[in-house]
């Protein structure tokens, strides 16, 4: 005598067959739930909290940009009247100027690798190649080497942030209208007519500060004074993250009257400097 008859095993094979169809929806969920928190944008600026804000003392103005020197864990910063570097601790204390000789409006600066930098002009619309040692104490722009990007601009709305990548090349934006350009380098030299960022979506008044965010999949960090706005965005232009400095725990303004440059350290840390003397730290909160 069968244990049940054809109809109830039907239903109880049917039972079987929705419970692991359930129980195999279910794993799929999990493994695409682990892939989509592994693959987390790691630059979410919803992971940073500010830690400081000052003045720095033996600046008294016009401090308009920003970068970070790994080797000797030391931040260097531009001033664009009198045209100097300035080299900063991490807690914002000034450690020493370098004078930059018959450069003009120098707006921006970064890192590219030993003791090199590059400095931008504003209104020349020109980088510069300069090479900072623990000894250094004055540049003089006819000993070094310069690019011209784009024409001279007269309305002071060029060039406001620079970005150096060893595989991308320089990336930099411009103040109004606020874009994003590119070009290749290659010993120093610009290889081809430069990129505009064409599929860039970002709603802001201005571009006043960029820095390149280094990992696996690079990012550019772009901060707009207009705006009070701090964004994340992939290299084809594609925003990952943002926050709102005016706002909640990042409430700049009026704190920082005219946030001007912004650079992050080893450990993912921001930093923010504006004219004419502020610096801020944003920490962040989880490891990079």
């Amino acid at each position: 005598m069968a244990l049940f008859s054809d109809k109830t095993r039907s239903r109880l094979l049917l039972i079987v067959l929705l419970l692991s169809t359930i129980l195999s929806g279910c794993l799929w969920f999990s493994t695409v739930s682990s892939a989509t928190t592994k693959t987390t944008e790691v630059w979410d600026l919803n992971h940073y909290l500010l830690s400081k804000t000052l003045t720095i003392d033996g600046i008294e103005d016009n401090l308009s940009g920003i970068t970070y020197h790994p080797d000797s864990g030391h931040l260097y910063g531009i001033v664009n009247n009198p045209e100097q570097i300035v080299v900063i601790s991490k807690n914002g204390q000034l450690l020493r100027k370098i004078d930059l000789i018959g450069f003009s409006d120098t707006e921006s600066i970064d890192y590219v690798g030993g003791d090199r930098f590059i400095v931008s002009e504003e209104r020349q619309q020109t980088i510069s190649f300069v090479d900072i040692h623990d000894t250094t104490t004055e540049v003089h722009y006819s000993d070094v080497k310069t690019l011209a990007l784009l024409p001279p601009e007269k309305a002071n709305k060029g060039i406001e942030g620079i970005a150096y990548s060893s595989q991308h090349g320089v990336f930099f934006v411009q103040e109004k209208p606020a874009r994003i350009m590119h070009f290749a380098l290659a010993n120093d030299t610009q290889t081809n007519q430069f990129d505009v960022m064409k599929n860039l979506r970002l709603k802001v008044g201005d571009f006043s500060g960029l820095t390149l965010l280094q990992g696996q999949d690079e990012r550019l960090l772009v901060l707009s004074d207009d705006s009070n706005s701090l964004h994340v965005i992939d290299l084809a232009g594609q925003e990952k993250s943002r926050i709102r400095l005016g706002t909640g725990p990042y409430r700049l303004w009026p704190k920082m009257a005219q946030p001007e440059g912004v650079t992050t350290d080893a450990e993912g840390n921001i930093y923010i400097v504006g004219e004419p003397n502020q610096f801020m730290v944003l920490t962040r909160t989880r490891p990079l």
